[in-house]
């Protein structure tokens, strides 16, 4: 792989008390690519990418390396905070805050201590923008994010993921509660997106994974059985278990 990495794990182990659900999983994520995690539920896929902005600290033993910039974020004494900032979720279910458009939009400027109106301003429209909800959006700022449709809330929150310019964007299952014509809106939006951000996501659509990843990991029962670009894998993978399960014999 030539491609700039922008994340790697090596040797990634989690689990929850005694049980192991993530064993033994190194990989690479090209940097301004999309890469998706398909798999069977329980397939560890999930727990792997809350691992990788430490979505799963207080929940789970976490061990190996997750190298980002050189630096591995899996060690105690690294700012939790400031990882998360550069490293972003988006999760399944659209989860607007209480509040305006607007201030859904700024939540993380303003914990990390934005005050300049015109800043957090111009971060509304660009942050909107990218997420293509600008033009649905633009006149009702101050109005309650909790009137938005559901894709138009999934969107929002991709703004504000996007409005505390992370790297990356880790993303689960994040269409899996929309409608096709929304689900449509959002891949489209990620395929732009990617031009400036990495993309990391979950999903159970193998469509979707087809469509918009540039790369895809196979994971089953906690293990990566593979990883390739993404029409090596549905076209010719070269794992029997993967062929298995793309074409449906199991998941």
């Amino acid at each position: 792989m030539t491609e700039q990495i922008a994340l790697e794990v090596k040797d990634l182990h989690v689990a929850y008390g005694d049980k192991q659900v993530v064993q033994d999983v190194s990989l690479k994520f090209p940097a301004h690519q999309i890469t998706a995690m398909i798999g069977a539920s329980g397939s560890g896929k999930s727990t792997v990418l809350r691992s990788l902005n430490r979505m799963n600290d207080n929940l789970a033993t976490v061990t190996g390396l997750i190298n980002f910039h050189g630096f591995n974020i899996n060690q105690p004494d690294v700012n939790v905070y400031r990882v998360r900032q550069q490293i972003g979720m988006v999760f399944q279910q659209p989860t607007p805050f209480p509040l305006s458009i607007y201030e859904n939009v700024i939540y993380g400027l303003r914990l990390a201590g934005e005050r300049d109106r015109q800043v957090l301003d111009q971060r509304v429209e660009e942050s909107l923008r990218q997420a293509a909800l600008w033009d649905e959006v633009k006149d009702q700022l101050k109005e309650s994010a909790l009137a938005l449709s559901g894709g138009q809330q999934q969107r929002l929150c991709i703004a504000r993921t996007l409005a505390v310019r992370p790297e990356i964007i880790l993303m689960d299952e994040p269409t899996s509660a929309l409608d096709p014509v929304s689900t449509s809106q959002i891949e489209d939006t990620l395929v732009q997106l990617k031009k400036q951000f990495t993309i990391i996501m979950v999903t159970h659509n193998m469509q979707q994974a087809s469509r918009s990843a540039d790369w895809t990991a196979f994971m089953h029962q906690g293990r990566l059985v593979e990883f390739g670009p993404t029409s090596q894998i549905f076209m010719n993978p070269q794992e029997e278990q993967t062929a298995d399960y793309l074409s449906g014999k199991f998941g």
